[in-house]
């Protein structure tokens, strides 16, 4: 039987691929206006099926229904093994839209999905999001009538999904030098080395998957197998570190480590965050790389040195992981790469994060290694992003983590100053004051993306070792055409009508200011609530 954690993790997994999916071909409304009707009822549904999936595993659920979870294992297994199918042709059309017309890909995911399979995607979608309406029904006690047919149609619909061809899969461009739409400019010390050699990633996703497609001859699919890694709610995939972390079998360390603690980072990665993708033309072409030397100890060596995992996350199709460790006793922490050579053979790189700064390209984080003599940087490795929110995320845990770190940072060429700024088309800096919480100054800064339209606060210490280090953000994107969602009276704290999701906040024991009306910023002084009000209402006139 799955365990709870597990099962939620893998649910979570699949919500987030399902939002991907349904961002993606939003985009495709503007280039194929002929298909706007049908992309519009394809996101519908998989923004549907994504609530089932979070529903299915949402505390209230899990507190009510959590002994019977192991009920409708065998059917989410069924379901999991055609919806990834159905996600891996959705985002190979995404790979393919770089060098192709979008009505070409268009087509081609058409006759993929109607000609060789048999089975249109509106059609599977419906099933998809059924047969998860219908789970919840049997969690509740019920047996839904409909249940038995919708399974069977779903174990055809596998059959065809395993005996269509399989076209080739996208070569992944990750070369350092690959050409990007619209190359920033840099300053001059931001020179980088990138090595001529880059990594090879595995074209076959079976062998990443820890759920196979069910073969032809068998109707009924096998229980869910489930990695034996401790757990995270990060909201990404395990299959990539199953092999690698089933501890009770290579003996790298216990399956369960004592006294394991939860870190912060899990909850930044709950995937509550709203996704908002890049405007066209700034979504970068470049893959998801790792330049850094391979250590085949490495996950072996952070068990050794007592080092956990705070987080970790997939890209590019899960054909790379990355995953931050933390060690609790002096809060040391290591970034972990995961990926795949040509033979399929695991690659494994692992730094200290107090090794690398980050340096934002277009919707790219670079992670580089300072240079000796020269002040330059050398490319480590290459995390390309679909979704701004996602970036934001992982650039402040980051930054948070390294800074935690006792260890400190030696050099000044490693610092991370707002590099999300850091680029021709990045975050704008629209409004910075000074707000007071719990006895602490803090700087709270107003941010526009250029590259994806993001709106977000982001609170910071205004002094000290860590000063400027991201505390917590909160997404206000969808409230900016509200000029009057922000409140302010003399003499109190402004006021905010509602943050949802709630900010991330990136340090342990500690909550955004807020009253019973809910979230303040606390202004030290009426002049900066002043100009944070005219600010946001300004928010609603751009474009």
């Amino acid at each position: 039987m799955a365990g709870a954690d597990d099962r939620t993790r893998l649910v979570l997994r699949f919500a987030e691929q399902v939002e991907d999916a349904a961002g993606g071909l939003h985009k495709f409304k503007e280039d194929l206006p002929r298909q706007a009707t049908k992309i519009t009822a394809y996101v519908s549904e998989l923004f549907a099926i994504s609530s089932a999936l979070r529903s299915i595993c949402s505390e209230d659920n899990a507190r009510q229904y959590g002994p019977s979870y192991y009920r409708i294992d065998k059917d989410l297994a069924l379901l999991f093994r055609s919806l990834q199918a159905t996600l891996n042709d959705i985002f190979g059309m995404f790979a393919r839209s770089h060098d192709r017309p979008s009505h070409m890909i268009w087509e081609d995911l058409q006759h993929r999905f109607d000609e060789e399979e048999g089975f249109k995607l509106q059609e599977r979608l419906e099933w998809y999001r059924d047969f998860l309406k219908y789970q919840i029904k049997v969690l509740e006690g019920r047996r839904p009538s409909k249940l038995k047919d919708l399974k069977e149609d779903l174990i055809e619909l596998s059959r065809a999904q395993q005996n269509a061809p399989h076209g080739a899969e996208p070569t992944p461009k990750s070369g350092a030098n690959t050409t990007r739409p619209r190359p920033p400019v840099r300053p001059p010390y931001l020179r980088m080395d990138t090595p001529s050699t880059t990594t090879v990633l595995s074209d076959d996703w079976d062998e990443w998957e820890d759920l196979d497609r069910p073969p032809v001859a068998v109707p009924e699919p096998p229980p869910l197998h489930m990695p034996t890694s401790p757990t995270c709610t990060s909201g990404s995939s395990e299959s990539m570190f199953s092999s690698l972390t089933s501890y009770s079998s290579d003996g790298m360390y216990p399956l369960r480590p004592p006294e394991r603690l939860r870190h912060w980072a899990q909850k930044v990665y709950d995937g509550s965050s709203p996704l908002t993708s890049y405007k066209a033309g700034f979504q970068s072409e470049d893959q998801s790389a790792c330049y850094g030397p391979h250590d085949p100890a490495a996950l072996q060596n952070l068990g050794r040195d007592g080092f956990q995992r705070a987080m970790q996350i997939a890209f590019d199709e899960d054909r790379l992981w990355v995953r931050l460790c933390w060690r609790p006793s002096d809060h040391r922490a290591r970034i972990l790469i995961v990926t795949k050579d040509r033979s399929g053979h695991q690659l494994l790189s692992c730094t200290p994060l107090t090794n690398l700064k980050i340096i934002r390209n277009g919707s790219c984080l670079q992670l580089c290694r300072a240079r000796r003599g020269d002040g330059g940087y050398a490319l480590w490795a290459r995390l390309t992003f679909l979704f701004h929110e996602r970036m934001v995320l992982f650039y402040a845990t980051f930054v948070a983590m390294k800074r935690q770190d006792e260890r400190g940072v030696d050099s000044q060429y490693l610092g991370d100053d707002f590099e999300l700024e850091n680029d021709e088309a990045g975050e704008k800096c629209l409004f910075a004051g000074q707000i007071q919480h719990g006895g602490m100054l803090h700087a709270l800064r107003l941010f526009r993306d250029r590259g994806s339209g993001v709106v977000r606060l982001e609170a910071s210490p205004l002094r000290g070792p860590r000063k400027d280090v991201p505390i917590w953000t909160a997404f206000v994107t969808k409230y900016k055409h509200d000029p009057d969602h922000c409140e302010y009276a003399r003499g109190r704290p402004v006021t905010i009508a509602a943050i949802k999701p709630p900010p991330s906040v990136f340090i342990a024991r500690y909550q955004p200011p807020q009253n019973r009306l809910g979230y303040v910023l606390p202004f030290t002084s009426d002049e900066d609530s002043r100009m944070f009000i005219e600010t946001w209402a300004g928010l609603s006139r751009l474009r």
